[in-house]
Parts: structure tokens; sequence; C-alpha cells
């Protein structure tokens, strides 16, 4: 796990020290080692080090006393897997370099294959296995993979550069590109380091406050900043940039239960693989229990640490559940964090640096959180997480209505009436909020969701997500899992952790489970009124009984609404204040946008929501200096 680095040009030299002034915004990516590949003025490569690289590699040159370069490659090392001096990157293996941020974890099976096949190995990294991988296989090893990456390749014979990104864009890989020179970077702020001041992008502006999208495209909300795709790569020549994507959402024969709990299992012993201490985050959903009942049940650790977000409002907090968790096998302790709702605001300049994009909620605080406390007070470096479930197994309401809509189009009317009573029991609803949420759906498929606020002066054209299955849950699925909103929870994990440090991995999103759960049949992910019926039965006698029959959501959640009317208040007056007298964007009715907050605080609409991205915007704008 660490940051990745780059800055390559066929027309123009990039000056060292402004190089690595921006490279050392990353340090917090890879406290253990840093190295550089440096094409010198006879287009030779050299290894480069800096301030912080292992001792073994301080007798190659600085970076700072190298002249401008058309080509150079950083990288900053959290050691995870083989922790000695020579896992270092960049690493270079025939006409390969390599700079390469994630885990592949199946690295040890891949590494056998490619010894059968003629080749050696000198370290016990996965980093080596990566680029062998790649040498031997190409763009197709990409598919072998088993974990999280971002990646860069330098291919010295053909002067080419390929960017490449895991399947589900776990791990995060953004670049600049003006047609004559490509930046790229783990994180926006490197990249940033080489603009005197950066522009935001009106259309990302414009779908967060109208639809809460972020992180749903290759756009950023930084114009003319990029991210390459999830399961895709990119090389760069001198004819510009080709992008391919090598993987998308493949399904199976017709699936089970013992398929999901094969997969599950194998995707939790694959990511326990570490050479550092392994820990988990735990709520009290079936998601995280899961994870830690699969270890408990089959004997995948002796001791194991859990971490929570929890609160004094207590119907906010989780913590019932989460004491309610209790291992046969495992030595297990808990750890509770407790955000102090008076310490956001004060911490929202740190958190927005940290995230560098706007996010819809403080849910991503209460994360945040947790990752600080584990930094601070204990030994565990990697964590297990449930990101993912809910996209691949059904675990957010709206799947239900997304079903029900299914079943009724097809006919299946014994089937509907069975669901429809059962949701309506198991919830306490209403006949009329069922059939107004399944309308509700129903125009969303033929009409954009409307304007009805009416603060944008001008409507940019709007983006649609793939298309790719015919039943509407499915669809729905894969519309949460590719382009909203997991994409989004994903940079918060991938932000939040690397902050402090810290590895996040996530073993709903091995790709063996995500293709196992949409081969299953619907009836099988909603069963009865109940979402995540597969997970619920392959987790039977894992997790605690009452879990198991959890119908209420919650995740990382936070009283926000009842802070922003109360102990955010004079901040949220003053901030909107200023919008009314200052403006925002120049895009934004601000008029318009001060009635509605008064209107808010008056309870003459609940769109909470709408209010904090809008306050939020106003901190992102200041916090990153943004040229408007």
């Amino acid at each position: 796990m660490c940051g990745i680095s780059g800055y390559f040009s066929y027309q123009n030299r990039c000056d060292t020290k402004l190089f690595y002034k921006a490279h050392k915004k990353l340090a917090h990516r890879g406290p253990d080692d840093e190295g550089f590949i440096y094409k010198n003025s006879n287009g030779a490569l050299e290894l480069l080090t800096g301030d912080d690289s292992a001792e073994i590699y301080k007798k190659e040159p600085f970076i700072y006393d190298k002249e401008p370069s058309s080509l150079i490659l950083g990288h900053r090392r959290l050691s995870i897997i083989d922790l000695s001096p020579y896992g270092h990157q960049p690493f270079t293996f025939k006409d390969l370099s390599l700079v390469y941020n994630g885990e592949i974890y199946n690295y040890i099976e891949l590494k056998e294959k490619l010894q059968s096949l003629g080749y050696t190995f000198e370290t016990q990294s996965d980093t080596e296995v990566f680029i062998k991988a790649y040498h031997c296989w190409g763009v197709q090893a990409f598919s072998k993979f088993n974990g999280m990456w971002a990646a860069a390749v330098y291919d010295h014979k053909t002067q080419t550069l390929l960017l490449v990104r895991d399947r589900f864009g776990i791990k995060p890989l953004y670049y600049y590109d003006n047609d004559k020179t490509l930046i790229f970077g783990s994180e926006i702020k490197f990249i940033a380091a080489f603009f005197n001041r950066l522009r935001p992008n009106e259309k990302m502006i414009y779908e967060y406050l109208r639809f809460s999208y972020t992180d749903h495209t290759n756009e950023t909300f930084f114009k003319d900043i990029y991210q390459v795709e999830p399961g895709c790569y990119m090389i760069y020549s001198k004819k510009g940039f080709l992008s391919n994507r090598y993987w998308d959402i493949e399904t199976d024969n017709e699936s089970d239960v013992q398929n999901i709990e094969s997969n599950l299992r194998s995707a939790i012993e694959l990511r326990l693989r570490s050479d550092v201490k392994v820990g988990s985050l735990l709520s009290g959903g079936v998601d995280s229990n899961a994870i830690l009942g699969f270890i408990d049940h089959y004997k995948l650790a002796n001791t194991f640490d859990t971490f929570s977000a929890v609160f004094k409002e207590k119907e906010f907090s989780e913590k019932y559940y989460i004491d309610l968790v209790k291992t046969k096998n495992i030595k297990l302790q808990k750890h509770f964090i407790y955000p102090d709702a008076k310490k956001v605001l004060r911490e929202l300049d740190e958190l927005l640096y940290i995230q560098e994009e706007p996010f819809r909620s403080l849910s991503v605080y209460s994360q945040f959180k947790i990752y600080q406390y584990i930094k601070k007070e204990s030994d565990v470096t990697v964590l297990l997480n449930g990101q993912g479930a809910d996209e691949i197994f059904t675990g957010y309401s709206e799947h239900y209505y997304y079903y029900l809509l299914q079943l009724l189009l097809e006919m299946k009317l014994k089937t509907f009436i069975r669901e429809y009573k059962a949701l309506k029991r198991n919830r306490d609803l209403s006949n009329i909020f069922i059939i107004k949420e399944m309308f509700r759906i129903f125009l969303s498929l033929f009409f954009q969701r409307k304007n009805k606020h009416k603060i944008f002066k001008a409507v940019p054209k709007l983006r649609r997500e793939r298309k790719k299955f015919k039943k509407l849950l499915k669809q729905k699925l894969y519309h949460d899992l590719t382009f909203s909103a997991l994409r989004e929870y994903l940079r918060y994990e991938d932000k939040n952790s690397m902050a402090f440090s810290l590895e996040s991995r996530l073993p709903f999103l091995d790709f063996r489970v995500v293709s196992s759960a949409f081969s299953m049949q619907d009836s099988d992910k909603i069963k009865n009124g109940v979402t995540k019926y597969a997970l619920r039965e392959s987790a039977k006698g894992k997790i605690p009984e009452k879990t198991l029959r959890r119908n209420d959501k919650m995740g990382f959640v936070s009283p926000q609404e009842l802070w922003q009317k109360d102990i955010y208040k004079d901040e949220f007056d003053k901030v909107f204040e200023e919008i009314k007298e200052n403006g925002l964007f120049a895009f934004l009715d601000h008029e318009r946008i001060y009635d509605i907050y008064k209107k808010y605080q008056l309870s003459k609409h609940r769109d909470w929501g709408l209010i904090w991205r809008i306050f939020l915007l106003k901190q992102w704008k200041e916090r990153w200096n943004l040229d408007v």
C-alpha cells in the first residue's frame, strides 16, 4: 500500500525540485521508503532517492541534485507484504519500470504459475509478481489479479506509459494531460502543486448539488484533472491516450448460498495475508459482522481487534448490536470511538484537504475519526471493512421497490403479493408509501429527477450510467456498483485510511464474490421482505441472531440533521449570509440559495442534504483557493 507520482512528456521537462516538493504531499501514504526513476539527458534511466529512502538505497543520487527531466516516476512505500527493503520501488524488470499502489492478494499463486513458466524471483513482494505478470501476459495480467491497485508502467523500448486501476476503483489514480505533458498521482494534491491555482468543474458541481453525485465519472471537481476509470487501463504515447476496459461484471452459471460462502471465505483468507497486524471495522450490521464471523468460525486468526464509531444519541448508535458480538475461537478486543459534534467544524478544513473533493454527509467524518484513533491508539496497520456488500447483495431500502416493480412488470403476481405483504409487515409501512415509492422509481426510468429548487442559472447536458442488464434490480445494483455511490464511498475509504498510513481491505469486492452475487437469482437476494438473503444465510451461526434479523440500515451514520439546526446553526447562518452577499459560483442563483436556506430553518422543507452540500462547497472553494 503506497502512493505513486509521475511526470511524462515528449516535449517538456520537469524541474526535479518542483516534482519532489509535490511528491512530498503524498508522504502520509508511505512513510517507510521512497524512490524515483529518472530519465537523464542521454536518455538513460537512473534510480534516485529522497529524504525518506531506505538506508541501503542512499548511495543512489538524490533527486534534488538532478537537472529537469521528461520522465520521473515516484513512489512512497507503506510496508505491508515483505517488510524488507527489497520491496523498494520503482521496480525495474527488463524494459519495464513499475510504480504501484495496492495489494495483489493472490501473488503467491501467481508467483508459482510464473515460476512454472521460467521466471525467477529475488524478493517476497507482490510488486515483483505484478511486473513479471505484466511482462508475461501483458494487459491480460490485470484480469488474473485478485486485489486492489493503481499502477504506472513505463516501457523503455516503446517509450510509452501505461496507467491502470483495479476493477472497482478501490485505489485512486488521478491525471492531468494537456496533449504535451502527463502528470499523474495517487492524490489530486500532488497534481495541484504544479499549478498556481485550480479551477472548479462546473458540471461536477451541478451534478453534486442536484443529484448528490460524486466520483461517478472520470472527471473530478477540479477542471482538467481526471481519474482513470475503474477496470480500465490507458496507454500514453506520442499519439495521445488509448483507453480500454479490461474487466466488467461477469455472470457465470447460476450461483447459490454455498458459492457465496465459499468465495467469501476465500476472499477473507486472502485479505488476511499480511506481515503486519490486521484488524477490522465493526458496525452493528450484517456486513462487518459477517467478516468477523467468518474469521472466528473458520479460525482464521488467534487474536483480533475491531473498531467502531458510536454516538451518545442512542437513535443513531449501533453499540447495542456491537455489544452482542462474541467470538468462540479468537481473542477479541473491541474499541469504541465517539465522534464529537463540537469538533466537526474545527476539523472540517483538515478533512477537506484529506478528501480533496466535496462529500455528501458527515458519515465520512465518523470514518475519519476511527482511522485517526487506530493510528494513535493501536498497533493495527491493515483493516478489513464491509464496503461493497450493499451494492451486490441489496442493502438499501430502494432495492425493495426495484424488486417489487420488476416482479409486477414480469407479471409474477404471486411472488409480488408475498413480497409486498412481507415488506409492509417487516418495515411497518403503509400501502400509500410503498406504492408511491414504486411509482417514483418507475418514473425515474423515463424521466430525470425534477429540478425542484431551481438554483442553477444554466443546466449542462447530463451523463448517464452504462446500461448492462435488462432486469431492473440487477441494473440498479450495477448502477450502485459502477456509477454511484460505491465509487464515492471507496474514495472516502482510501483517503481517510491513507491519511493515517493505514491500509483498508474489502473482502466483498473480491471479483469472485461480486460475480457470484450478480449470478444469483434476484429471489436469493430479497426474500420474505428481507434484503441480503444469501449473505444472511451464509452468515447463519456465525453472527448474533438479532443482527442477522435486522431490517434497518445505519452504516456510517451521524446525527447530522439535528446538528445542522442546533450546534452548527450559527456557523451555517454565517456561511449562507456570506453566499448571499458575495456569491459562490457564477452559475448559481445566490438569492434563491439564501431563500431556500431560510425556508429550511423555518422547517418549510427538510432537504438538509442540499443545505449541507451548499455549505460544504463554500468551505471547499476556500480550502483549495479556487480560481473563479
